[in-house]
């Protein structure tokens, strides 16, 4: 009976093998193996095939299956594909499981699901699909492709609606969009049907045009390009040079069309933009909006100083400002300056050129002044484009009285050359009974001409032209223009051609001088030409260098004195060497080829002239050094021998100064025809003491006294030296120069030349400097008596700072000689990062013809970056 049991299930066994195919109550197996245990409550396929459920909605694909009737799991393993008819869903995995009485579908290890031909969704972890809410979920590096718009969604969990077409992103995402926008935020939600993404959380979009918009929420229409926020910041030009930022309270952005809609709106503009890196320069307003090319803002307020809790020094409140980008402007309707929260000037309607334009049509600020010899009178500028390359200024200044001043600043620009012109004319000015109405005018003009030559490094052509109608008209109508130096007694006409090569320089020129004063006949000096050739080499077999300078000029001056030089110096100049007792020697062999010819010149002949001169120079130093724990000490004496055996040109008449500065120096009288004649020692000595201290583990060495004394003896008196210098004396001076500085407080500078018998000091310069906390003070004594000169001048600037922005400033100058202060300046200063206000009271005591002595009080405010405004200058009778 027991061996009739075994039989019976040994058959029964085979007999369920031999069936493909099984159903339960919630699937249909079709399994190449089934394996039926616990009563038929287990099932279990292996070696493929596929399951589906009752109502053929879903259908698995797997290797292996296990299904639990009482739990309704079904687990499929390898190679696992589910297909849902029904909300057209696959999933790829490895190892699935399906809840039947939930009606859940979970995945477990990386797996893909597609959704209709769209959408792909790849994830690391695990996908969790509902069936009965038509949730989807997946977990871990999540990626989603929406491939029909071309959309990809990076996270680390992620749930799809499918039933609503709603995907919805937890935590960190990333999203890009057709290759054009990408956007990083936490907690987005894409719907598929509006194709709406949006957040309530802080999301940064970045786009092709180097823009990043960051919002606090949003909601961005992904067809139409429209983005919609609220507390949005737009960067433009990210990490570029010029990078502004733009808020919103709320907004409206269209991509597409780069327009925007937003109100409340604070715009931060890139700190240099105007030239001043310490400004934030920035536009506050109610509403905004514009596109690409305009940009509008209403009731706006535009400042460049530097933000504060406090209000800004100065700031432009306007009921409109706009930014036209196709004309290059900024302007303001209904505009008022204030300065400190107080309305200044009212603009019913302004403009000025945005900082991207470096040329544009338009008046410049106008200025009021007033002159005690010229009278009250109006300033309008106006700059005016001619073409890519061309430009004018036009300056007329219209007086009371009915004087004008007509100037204009002319400039030209080409690839190779930039040439510059100014010029003016004045009418109805009196300067004396016998002059009434005179016209007068000037002329100016510079051209800088690049060769590009080549073989040079550099060839310029300059060009300068410089003419005046008047001595003293452009001193009296204080002209400005960049051509106009301080010094305008003498005007210059020049061409010159510059060469710079690698192994030479070249300098040749064409000179006019015009001094504006003396006689018609005598104020003009020609130089016709001049050049100037330089070369430095070396020999290898000397132990030294080599400097050839061959230089020259024809020149007519004083009516009828004509001179033509030519020069060719060659200068060898050996290294040092070192004896073994520390003497530092080194020696100097220079030469000189002279050739000239003179008419009425008292230093050179009628007929040519031609000679070769040389001179000798030997030097020796000892550095003699003591290190102390706390300073260095520094003796160097110092033993110069120079002789020259040729008989000099007569320059006693010229005037050349000499100090410890320049005494030792080979060429010290920097005469250009002759050597220093004669045999000479000079004898010197320099003492230098520095203090060392240690702060932070760094040794710091700062100089704290130096005393320099310096002569020379000579042979015999040489009549034709420099009679000014002391040089052509058997016993020169002492020459001498002492710098003090013992604290950071005090220092003072001392220079003196004494007469060989000690007696009297020919030369005196004493400048002291006092500087302790907000207070300033420097005084300058200058004295020259005797050869030297006839000088006694005392000067005094001294500046008190309140704080970091106010100061007041005291300077003046007393020519003691005259017994006559020759000027007082009393200047009160405020200052910050973008305004300047200053009250100056100025008082000299020129007097020159025309220009009559003043004495001013005014004040001016500059404001930065845009200009100076100069209230009337107010003359005290």
């Amino acid at each position: 009976m027991k061996n009739k049991s075994v039989i019976i299930l040994v058959l029964s066994i085979l007999s369920l093998n031999l069936f493909n195919s099984v159903s339960s109550d919630e699937f249909n197996f079709n399994i190449t193996e089934l394996q039926i245990t616990e009563n038929g409550n287990i099932i279990k396929g292996v070696n493929g095939g596929i399951v589906t459920s009752k109502n053929n909605e879903i259908v698995i694909t797997a290797d292996n299956f296990k299904y639990n009737k009482f739990t309704t799991l079904l687990e499929a393993g390898g190679n696992v594909k589910l297909v849902d008819k029904i909300q057209n869903i696959v999933i790829e995995t490895n190892e699935i499981f399906y809840l039947k009485n939930k009606e859940e579908i979970y995945t477990k290890g990386k797996s893909m699901a597609l959704s209709g031909a769209d959408v792909q969704i790849d994830a690391d972890q695990y996908f969790k699909y509902n069936k009965l809410t038509s949730l989807l979920e997946a977990k871990g590096n999540v990626k989603l492709d929406y491939k029909d718009k071309n959309i990809n969604i990076y996270t680390d969990e992620i749930a799809y609606l499918i039933n609503k077409k709603k995907i919805s992103t937890l935590g960190k995402t990333n999203i890009k969009i057709e290759d054009k926008y990408n956007i990083d935020g936490y907690n987005l939600t894409l719907l598929k049907n509006e194709m709406i993404l949006s957040s309530d959380e802080k999301t940064i979009i970045s786009g092709n045009d180097l823009n990043i918009y960051k919002l606090e929420q949003f909601q961005y229409l992904i067809d139409q390009e429209i983005l919609k926020g609220e507390k949005i910041e737009i960067i433009t030009n990210y990490n570029q040079e010029k990078s502004d930022q733009i808020f919103f309270e709320t907004g409206f952005i269209n991509l597409k069309e780069n327009k925007f809609l937003g109100k409340d709106i604070s715009v931060k503009l890139t700190k240099s933009l105007f030239g001043h890196s310490e400004n934030d320069p920035r536009i506050s307003a109610v509403s905004g909006s514009g596109d690409k090319f305009i940009k509008t803002f209403e009731k706006g307020v535009f400042t460049t100083c530097k933000k504060t809790d406090k209000c800004p020094p100065w700031k432009i409140s306007s009921g409109k400002i706009q930014h036209d980008k196709v004309k290059k402007q900024i302007i303001y309707k209904d505009a008022w300056l204030e300065i400190y929260d107080f309305p200044v000037i009212y603009f019913p309607k302004f403009f000025h050129p945005d900082p991207t334009v470096k040329r544009q049509s338009g008046i410049l600020i106008p200025k009021l002044g007033s002159s005690q010899t010229l009278g009250n009178s109006i300033y309008v500028p106006y700059f005016y484009v001619i073409s890519e390359n061309k430009d004018i200024t036009i300056k007329p200044r219209l007086f009371d009285d009915n004087k004008l001043v007509l100037q204009s600043e002319y400039r030209q620009k080409t690839k190779n050359s930039f040439t510059v012109a100014d010029f003016s004319i004045a009418k109805g000015h009196d300067s004396s009974l016998d002059d009434k109405g005179d016209t007068r005018s000037h002329f100016y003009t510079n051209t800088m001409l690049d060769l590009s030559l080549d073989n040079f490094i550099q060839s310029m052509l300059e060009i300068n032209y410089e003419k005046t109608s008047n001595d003293n008209y452009l001193k009296l109508f204080n002209l400005d223009s960049p051509l106009l130096h301080e010094n305008s007694d003498v005007l210059e006409s020049i061409i010159k051609l510059d060469l710079e090569h690698e192994n030479y320089d070249l300098t040749t020129s064409f000179e006019m001088y015009e001094t504006l004063n003396g006689s018609n006949s005598d104020r003009y000096q020609y130089v016709l030409p001049s050049y100037n050739f330089s070369k430095n080499f070396n020999v290898e077999e000397l132990n030294g260098s080599f400097n050839f300078n061959s230089y020259g000029n024809n020149s007519l001056n004083n009516t009828n004195i004509t001179t033509s030089t030519l020069s060719n110096d060659l200068n060898y100049t050996s290294f040092n060497s070192y004896l073994d007792n520390g003497i530092k020697t080194n020696f100097e062999v220079l030469l000189k080829n002279i050739n000239s010819m003179g008419k009425n010149n008292i230093k050179y002949k009628n007929s040519p002239q031609s000679e070769l001169i040389s001179a000798y120079n030997y030097n020796f130093s000892l550095p003699l050094t003591k290190i102390n724990e706390n300073s260095f000490n520094t003796l160097i004496p110092k033993l110069s021998f120079r002789i020259s055996p040729h008989d000099m040109k007569n320059n006693s008449s010229i005037d050349r100064r000499v100090n410890v500065d320049n005494i030792f120096n080979s060429n010290r009288l920097t005469l250009g025809d002759s050597f220093e004649g004669g045999e000479s020692v000079t004898l010197g000595m320099d003492f230098i003491k520095e203090k060392v201290s240690v702060k932070n583990k760094i040794t710091e060495i700062e100089k704290y006294f130096d005393f320099k004394l310096a002569t020379v003896f000579r042979f015999k008196e040489e009549k034709n030296i420099p009679i000014n210098s002391t040089l052509n004396k058997k016993t020169s001076n002492l020459f001498g120069q002492l710098n003090f500085k013992p604290n950071e407080i005090v220092s003072l500078n001392y220079d003196f030349s004494l007469t060989d018998d000690l007696n009297t000091f020919e030369y005196n310069s004493l400048i002291t400097n006092f500087n302790y906390n907000n207070f300033t003070t420097q005084f300058n004594y200058i004295v020259e008596r005797g050869v030297i000169g006839q000088t006694n001048v005392l000067e005094n600037s001294t500046r008190y700072s309140f704080n970091e922005n106010n100061s007041l400033l005291f300077s003046t100058r007393r020519n003691r000689n005259l017994n006559l202060t020759e000027y007082y300046d009393l200047i009160y200063e405020y200052k910050n990062d973008c305004l300047v206000a200053g009250i100056k009271y100025k008082k000299n005591y020129y007097n020159d013809a025309d220009i009559k002595p003043v004495e001013e009080l005014f004040f001016s405010i500059t404001i930065i970056p845009l200009t100076t405004l100069s209230s009337n200058k107010m003359a005290l009778k």
